[in-house]
């Protein structure tokens, strides 16, 4: 049990003492594949801090999305980094949802966080992200369920400042 202890404590030792650079691009451009599906765009204001803008629609809605994201290399793989956020989001129900549902207003307003990892290719000017972006809907209580586990998606972009 010491030994686990003591390895883990070396391990946090190492991982927090060494500033490495997260992100290998400046601004990015690219689509957002998963039950919402859209555009997002990236930009890193410092080297491992991004804000993130989302607009995506679904078959129920379409939403506006901003996200601040910290950003850290993944172990010690080349060009592979995690990443953890969170944000908001505005958009509207379509009316068809709004109708079945039996809802007073198709306005949505709430919260999101985001958490998952990035690989910038390292002879291409592409990278790929996989995450999970739960929300919460405070205008629309029977809304929000619906997007706690369907919100997994691959995003693709094309990376500008290499």
């Amino acid at each position: 049990m010491k030994l686990k202890n003591l390895l883990f404590t070396i391990l946090l030792i190492v991982a927090f003492s060494t500033k490495l650079s997260a992100q290998e691009y400046n601004f990015a451009l690219g689509l957002r594949l998963g039950y919402d599906i859209g555009f997002t765009a990236r930009y890193f204001f410092m080297p491992d801090n991004a804000v993130e803008g989302i607009l995506s629609f679904s078959p129920n809605d379409f939403r506006i999305t901003g996200l601040y994201q910290f950003q850290q290399p993944f172990l010690a793989v080349d060009n592979l980094d995690w990443f953890v956020g969170a944000g908001a989001h505005i958009g509207s129900l379509t009316r068809e949802y709004q109708r079945r549902n039996n809802l007073d207003h198709a306005f949505l307003f709430g919260a999101n966080l985001v958490g998952g990892i990035e690989y910038v290719f390292p002879t291409a000017p592409f990278s790929a992200t996989l995450d999970w972006k739960p929300s919460f809907t405070f205008t629309n209580a029977t809304h929000t369920g619906r997007h706690w586990f369907v919100s997994f998606a691959l995003s693709v972009r094309y990376t500008f400042g290499r």
